[in-house]
């Protein structure tokens, strides 16, 4: 296995974390993430079923799209840096919404799960130029 694939891997806990928040799937979002989870939301600390009360139906379709900056492994903990953005649209109307953000995964029991993110919003003339998304979903 190349270290790609092992990054995709390490990374998979937050592609499933973000879908689940598409698709307004509270449960899905707490399999993704350690029985200690914690969130550093843009100056709050926040535990999963706070992030989970955040997440609510709407009429806006939430699109992921990612870039990571760089990841590192030692052992079972991967470290793993990477911009985030969401573009919300009901059809009429559209708005991004652009993060930097920082994860700590850890291997446990062969998957891979979220023990810790931290998350800065960024207004939109932070917007970095050059960082090129991927969508997820």
């Amino acid at each position: 296995m190349d270290n790609n694939d092992y990054d995709k891997k390490a990374f998979k806990p937050v592609l499933e974390l973000f879908e689940a928040m598409s698709q307004i799937d509270h449960n899905k979002m707490k399999t993704v993430v350690t029985k200690d989870f914690i969130l550093l939301e843009h100056g709050e600390v926040w535990s999963i079923d706070d992030l989970a009360n955040m997440v609510k139906a709407s009429d806006y379709k939430r699109t992921n799209y990612f870039s990571i900056i760089n990841t590192q492994y030692q052992g079972d903990i991967a470290w793993i840096n990477y911009w985030n953005k969401a573009i919300f649209s009901n059809g009429e109307n559209s708005r991004d919404r652009l993060w930097l953000e920082s994860v700590v995964v850890l291997k446990q029991k062969g998957h891979w799960a979220l023990s810790q993110m931290h998350s800065t919003r960024l207004n939109a003339e932070n917007y970095p130029e050059d960082v090129e998304f991927k969508a997820v979903n």
